[in-house]
């Protein structure tokens, strides 16, 4: 490679950087503004998501575990826009959706985070205008019990599993029903037992 064509190089190299660092700060500064704030916050109401994820494993002090998880999905053009969400909260991750190439889901779990970032966001940008009030409030409970350490109490645990079931429609979409949970809660070491006999198990977590 002569010295011109290296210098070409060099220079392609830095304006890419250049512009990577210009974008980067405009998008940082776009996320301090409350109109991109606002803007976010729609996307949140048409593509969010709050849930509660219900695990089943040996490990844990009933046999179930819940975890509050937040998601905004967009397809994968509009990554930029997961992208600030991310560096708004700092927190979170952005993974393909299962089963769908295109689609990328922006996903943080966890009650610490969500309480610390999330709920915060929701309240000032979307809740004011949302038409999901009801199902935000209820997560907000779930979430809030989550904290006060709840789920380490089988009758306040067993309250948190009814609630996270309505906030699914009664449990539409997950893998097991109601009863079946609170069976586990209520009797973790015949659950394990008979799963262990017909060789189902090895340390088991089930999520769904």
């Amino acid at each position: 490679m002569n010295k011109n064509n290296l210098i070409l190089e060099n220079k392609g190299n830095q304006q890419g950087n250049n512009k990577f660092k210009n974008n980067l700060n405009k998008k940082n500064q776009n996320i301090k503004k409350p109109n991109y704030l606002y803007f976010l916050g729609g996307f949140v109401e048409g593509e969010g998501s709050n849930s509660i994820s219900i695990s089943v494993g040996i490990k844990f002090k009933y046999g179930v575990n819940l975890q509050p998880v937040f998601n905004v999905s967009q397809h994968e053009n509009g990554l930029n826009i997961l992208e600030s969400y991310k560096t708004l909260f700092g927190v979170g991750s952005i993974l393909q959706k299962s089963g769908s190439p295109h689609i990328l889901v922006y996903t943080v779990k966890g009650y610490k985070h969500i309480i610390k970032h999330i709920i915060p966001f929701l309240e000032t940008y979307v809740q004011p205008f949302s038409c999901k009030v009801e199902e935000y409030n209820l997560f907000k409970n779930i979430v809030l019990m989550s904290a006060e350490g709840k789920q380490r109490n089988k009758e306040t645990l067993i309250e948190m599993v009814k609630l996270s079931y309505n906030l699914t429609g009664k449990g539409k979409g997950r893998k097991r029903t109601l009863n079946e949970v609170l069976e586990i809660i209520n009797d973790k070491e015949t659950y394990f037992s008979n799963l262990a006999k017909q060789n189902l198990i090895s340390d088991i977590l089930l999520e769904e």
